[in-house]
């Protein structure tokens, strides 16, 4: 039971206090606090042992002021968290010098290189399991001193005094306190189980302790205060303050064992009060009631102790308690959001979401966020800085920084430019209006390309695309070599550099600067957040500073900081604040109502992750956490939590990912037992009646005001050949689907260097065969080498780049290079039939006259990019149009039977044959047109030549093809109804599927 402050006397002994932890906590804490300000007529220090009471217990000591206060304690009484306190120790800038967790980090890497036996724990871990193993070792490490300090007080005096640390001396005790706790702990199991770690955390806690250590510091402080203390006692002017100590959460057996001791050493001075929370009349379950036995095990509970929880349940029974299962993880979000709604319109101002699941916590927080700035929301989960805007854009660079000395993926180029702190026109020292739509115009020529990886690759596909547009009427865009030049000797530096911990953060920083990141970055909260996280990477006047690495083990170490670093959100006033926070947060606070969400078996209670070096059992024997000690804990945070809040909501989601049923946790059906009409009320989002109605076939009819393009590309008519609907999407409406990278290295851009290869060789073929004594007159055979050698050669030149950009585009050289003997055979064979290469990449079309619905004549302009053309010797008239197709013969027959609804190469045979002139074909008419595959099956029998499939009844299909394009773009031109009929082979890779709702007819 909860008891009034104790009277001041002068006992040289701590006195005791009870505290209960129910809704009057605070307001009985500051009434006992004023209690012994008034008695000793000073001012109490009031240390707290966790910070999260501190607001709380701060209002209510304004609260609860008496009146009449004498002057001289009239202030409020100062109250601090433990860990404040140990920060103002008297003397602390005297104290050795506090070690950063970097630089602790970088003291395993440096001792790691130097002893062998360390190296072992790490040899197989990656860049990011080496730092977090780090962490580990001088988390045991931390452990393992804070066992053997309490035993090193006269050591740790003389520390004070002289700031030396003996390391042997320490050692001895290290290992002998270890070797007792392994005894214990693995009684009859063989020692060589455990010899070896023990030897190696032995040999890690040598080399990394020092007088910087934070469980070295703390005692420093405790120490120092003390002192102070003493030494004011022994000052005749000077009073030593009375101290009250409260334990808001139970303490490890060896902190237990270091404030004992500190408290009744202060009690020689002055007054001590230690303030205990009492779950007498507040425990909802016995293990909440009993705590831990003498061994460190839950208390098993006597009939006495389960009458008092049975009583203390009934007592404290709230008909506002909600048990609330949802099905789906939407649904728990969606009942958590309705909830908090609820509690908001019935006039609640503070709020809290216990995180029990944080995931369906953060759902929540973004449903909230509708409710706009009428709600603030501070969220004291530890909300990672790594998941905020800032750090995704900064993690972008650091993603580009990594990328081998041939270039970054296209994608990672694309993330890290796309990113709304990189400033484009700071970066290219370019007038803002001249970079508009340069990065989703570098975007699309990428994606068109496919031009996934490397420097050199980028550059090509941007140079191609930059002289097509010029010889087709465009403006060639020399911004994007700029940018691509830009990024890639930025990321040149980092290829050269030897990394140091020095030079690295000063390229960083750099970086940042010339790329227009910092000054962004600076503007924004969390992005200031990170550059101060990035400042504790400047170690240029540390012991570090020159330290080497390799530089992903400096990227790695550098994410992992930013991984453990929290973001803060800044405060803002709003008519009701809701605080997100775990349930070891809620203790002596209080809210207006309450919602916990991950109430189920699985996740109520949670556990920390288990130490990696030490298990429970030893833990035990060390005095540090064990699981035992987790449970209690939380069982007495949910107990205080309900018996303190009068409107609790408790949620969970009955359903499993896998299906499974979830129930509640097991601290709930223990109160259900004994609370029978508490029920569990299922929830779910409200269903709307009504009833659908399926979706007609897509048509539309183009609006007047739409205009009809008058220039129409092969793969525009296609489309409008292939349905209607696609191409009204497509070509009038100009939707385009947002285009991405195809899995593995596709033929886009290596297709294009096939063509261009192509052109070159056959150019150089048709000025050697001008060359009177060249070797390709030396017969069949001698013909055939010289040009089987000259297009391996002219292959090797054309790909090289490309190559350089992306090695795994040398595989598509080499499966082309197969080909080249078979190409060249069906190159001569049809040089034996009469026909020679004439030119090749030429522009050609043809124009229609049309009549539009208002009469006027309208020019329509059909025009495309042929692939070669070829003239025949004997006939001067005749000549044929080829396109290259890098596709198994089996596709191209496929196209052939339906020509008309593709006729690409009908289109350049009409354009060819009307205007000879434009195609380098005076006085000749296209008679001829084929498909020539570059992708022939080499394993198959028969003649390998055979590559090539020509068009039939050429002058039947051109007849046929006049009419159909006449007649299908005068239906355009009337803007009749366009609608969907594709067949599916269309309709599984077109872009207007989401549009035409195909599937829902």
């Amino acid at each position: 039971m909860s008891q009034s402050f104790p009277t001041i006397s002068d006992q040289k002994q701590p006195q005791a206090w009870a505290i209960t932890p129910n809704s009057q906590a605070l307001a009985q804490l500051a009434k006992g606090i004023w209690d012994c300000a008034v008695q000793t007529n000073q001012r109490p220090l009031v240390v707290l042992s966790t910070a999260g009471p501190l607001v709380g217990v701060r209002a209510a000591l304004e609260q609860n002021r008496p009146k009449d206060l004498p002057s001289s304690i009239a202030f409020l009484p100062q109250v601090i968290s433990f860990t404040d306190w140990l920060e103002a120790a008297p003397g602390a800038w005297k104290f050795p010098k506090k070690q950063t967790d970097l630089e602790r980090w970088l003291s395993v890497f440096v001792n790691l290189r130097k002893h062998k036996t360390l190296q072992a724990w790490f040899k197989a871990e990656s860049e990011a399991g080496a730092w977090g193993l780090a962490q580990a070792v001088i988390d045991a490490c931390d452990t393992l001193s804070e066992a053997v300090i309490p035993q090193l007080q006269g050591e740790l005096n003389e520390l004070l005094q002289t700031h030396a640390l003996d390391t042997e001396t320490w050692l001895k005790k290290v290992e002998l306190v270890l070797d007792q706790a392994i005894a214990k702990a693995y009684v009859g199991l063989s020692r060589n189980v455990v010899d070896e770690e023990s030897a190696v955390l032995l040999t890690f806690w040598r080399y990394l302790s020092s007088v910087g250590d934070p469980v070295v510091r703390k005692h420093l402080a405790m120490a120092a205060h003390m002192q102070l203390a003493k030494s004011n006692a022994e000052n005749q002017h000077s009073n030593v303050r009375p101290f009250i100590w409260v334990q808001t959460a139970d303490p490890k057996p060896v902190d237990q064992e270091l404030i004992d001791r500190y408290l009744n050493e202060y009690a020689q001075y002055a007054p001590v009060v230690r303030g205990d929370l009492d779950w007498g009349s507040v425990a909802l379950w016995s293990e909440a009631l009993c705590g831990l036995d003498a061994d460190g095990h839950i208390a098993s509970a006597n009939p006495a102790e389960d009458s008092q929880v049975s009583s203390n349940i009934q007592a404290n029974r709230n008909d506002d308690w909600r048990l609330l299962a949802a099905r789906r993880f939407e649904e728990l979000a969606w009942a958590a959001t309705k909830s908090i709604e609820s509690h908001l319109i019935a006039g609640k101002k503070n709020i809290a979401l216990v995180a029990q699941d944080r995931l369906a916590a953060r759902r929540t927080r973004a449903l909230l966020s509708r409710l706009g700035s009428a709600l603030r929301i501070r969220d004291e989960t530890g909300w990672k800085l790594s998941t905020t805007r800032a750090a995704a854009a900064f993690d972008s660079w650091l993603e580009l920084i990594r990328a081998p000395k041939e270039g970054p993926s296209a994608s990672a180029l694309l993330e890290f430019l796309q990113n709304p702190y990189f400033d484009l026109p700071y970066s290219l020292n370019k007038r803002p209006e001249a970079c508009i739509g340069l990065l989703a115009q570098l975007e699309d020529i990428l994606i068109a390309s496919q031009a996934k990886s490397g420097w050199e690759t980028f550059l090509m596909a941007i140079e191609r695309a930059n002289k097509y547009a010029a010889s087709n009427g465009g403006s060639p865009n020399e911004h994007l070599i700029d940018l691509i030049k830009f990024v890639r000797r930025l990321h040149i530096a980092w290829q050269h550099l030897s990394v140091d911990c020095s030079s690295a953060y000063d390229l960083l920083q750099k970086n940042l600067k010339e790329t227009g990141m910092a000054g962004r970055l600076e503007s924004d909260a969390a992005g200031k957040q990170l550059l101060e996280v990035l400042d504790s990477f400047n170690l240029s006047s540390g012991v570090y500073s020159n330290l080497k690495m390799r530089l992903p083990e400096w990227l790695s170490l550098l994410k992992t900081v930013f991984e453990e670093a929290t973001y803060e959100e800044a405060g803002k006033e709003a008519q009701a604040t809701l605080s997100i926070l775990p349930l070891s947060s809620t203790r002596l606070r209080q809210f207006d109502a309450v919602v916990l969400v991950g109430c189920d078996e699985q996740q109520l209670p949670a556990f920390s992750e288990p130490p990696l070096f030490f298990s429970d059992t030893l833990n035990r024997y060390l005095k540090s956490s064990t699981f035992a000690a987790q449970y209690v804990q939380q069982a007495r945070d949910l107990s205080q939590l309900l018996v303190s809040c009068e409107q609790v909501d408790l949620l969970w989601q009955s359903k499993s990912k896998s299906g499974e049923p979830l129930r509640p946790s097991a601290w709930i059906q223990r109160l259900q037992t004994q609370l029978k009409d508490w029920k569990a009320i299922e929830v779910k989002p409200e269903t709307y009646e009504g009833k659908s109605q399926p979706l007609q076939m897509s048509v539309s009819v183009p609006d007047k005001d739409l205009a009809i393009p008058v220039t129409v590309s092969p793969s525009a008519y296609k489309a409008l050949r292939d349905c209607p609907y696609r191409y009204y999407v497509s070509s009038l409406l100009g939707l385009r689907k947002a285009k991405e990278f195809e899995e593995g290295f596709d033929a886009s851009l290596a297709g294009q260097t096939l063509h261009a290869l192509l052109k070159t060789f056959f150019q150089a073929l048709k000025t050697e065969d001008e060359k009177s004594h060249s070797p390709i007159h030396d017969g069949a055979d001698g013909r055939r080498q010289w040009m089987i050698e000259h297009l391996m050669k002219c292959s090797e030149n054309e790909f090289e780049r490309l190559i350089a950009g992306d090695a795994r585009v040398l595989g598509t050289l080499r499966d082309w290079q197969k080909q080249i003997p078979s190409f060249v055979d069906w190159q001569i064979q049809r040089e034996n039939e009469g026909w020679r290469y004439h030119d090749a990449e030429l522009t050609v079309g043809f124009t229609l006259s049309l009549s539009d619905p208002d009469g006027v004549q309208r020019d329509i302009r059909i025009a495309g990019r042929a692939d070669r053309f070829d003239i025949h010797q004997s006939d001067g008239n005749a000549a044929a149009v080829i396109d290259y197709k890098n596709q198994k013969m089996k596709k191209i027959v496929d196209r052939a039977e339906n020509i008309l609804d593709d006729p690409q190469l009908l289109i350049y045979a009409r354009a060819a044959s009307e205007n000879a002139v434009a195609a380098h074909i005076p006085g000749r008419i296209v008679s001829q047109a084929e498909w020539v595959s570059l992708r022939a099956d080499l394993d198959k029998g028969g003649d390998k030549s055979i590559r090539a499939y020509a068009v039939e009844n050429m002058p039947e299909l051109m007849a046929e093809f006049s009419e159909q394009i006449t007649q299908d773009l005068n239906t355009l031109w009337a803007r009749k109804p366009m609608q969907a009929f594709a067949p599916d082979s269309v309709c599984q890779y077109c872009e207007a599927r989401g549009i035409c709702r195909k599937g829902m007819w």
